[in-house]
């Protein structure tokens, strides 16, 4: 089942973006998806269970989680180990 989707626009002062863009670099994610879990966590206080992603994606996570388990991944370190990687597949 895929979850429908909204679309809304936000207009944040600089300063705040600012702010908002340097943690969710920080945490490695997405500025949209920072805000994604800003928003679900303030509603998980009052909500007990918030679908975060569809089953699709739920699906995709766990097989992720298993090839991490199994050392099934590449380590890249470096954006040279990156372009090697990438040149290479």
């Amino acid at each position: 089942m895929k979850m429908q989707r909204v679309q809304k626009l936000i207009t944040f002062s600089p300063h705040l973006y600012t702010l908002l863009e340097s943690k969710a670099e920080q945490l490695g994610i997405s500025f949209p998806e920072y805000i994604r879990l800003l928003a679900v966590s303030d509603v998980r206080k009052e909500v007990e269970e918030i679908p975060i992603v569809d089953e699709e994606t739920e699906r995709q996570i766990g097989k992720s989680l298993q090839a991490l388990k199994e050392g099934k991944y590449t380590d890249i370190r470096t954006e040279e180990e990156l372009d090697v990687y990438l040149k290479s597949i």
